[in-house]
């Protein structure tokens, strides 16, 4: 196997490593986003909550109706806490993938550039080669021509 083709053979793998990295950041970025958007609605719930109610105890509320929803109000800010820290690790993770497909995205790049670099040596080789191998029939040639000029001008002085 040539270098040429075991470097696309690494180039082939860091490009479906660096493909799945951006599923993956994909999926991360779903992820966070619906996270987030989860805690923006629990959080406009609970704000909704407590403005409703707000208005139901100044019309009239009793004391087991407050311990209610006091109690809920504790337990809603809970769920609103675990979904920040939800949040939170989504976006974590979120950062992760980004590092991944940055450092495969880096990787596939160095691959690319070894390829074109070693392209280029192979084709500066083979210009060489072509240009030895034309200057070579080029000398051949006028050493050519000159055994057959000193041939002719020995046959026209008569000295052969």
């Amino acid at each position: 196997m040539s270098g040429i083709q075991a470097l696309l053979m690494v180039l082939e793998s860091a490009e479906k490593a660096r493909d799945e990295a951006v599923s993956a950041m994909e999926a991360a970025r779903q992820a966070h986003e619906s996270s987030r958007q989860q805690a923006q609605s629990l959080t406009d719930w609970r704000q909704e909550y407590q403005r409703r109610w707000q208005t139901q105890f100044q019309q009239s509320g009793g004391m087991e109706i407050v311990r209610c929803y006091q109690d809920f109000t504790v337990r809603l800010g809970e769920a609103v806490s675990e979904q920040d820290r939800r949040v939170a690790m989504s976006e974590q993770q979120l950062a992760r993938c980004r590092a991944q497909l940055i450092e495969r995205e880096r990787r596939v790049a160095a691959v690319s550039q070894l390829i074109e670099r070693r392209q280029a040596e192979m084709q500066l080789k083979q210009n060489r080669q072509e240009q030895k191998a034309t200057d070579e029939q080029a000398a051949r040639s006028v050493r050519m021509a000159q055994s057959q000029g000193m041939a002719a001008s020995g046959m026209a002085t008569g000295t052969l």
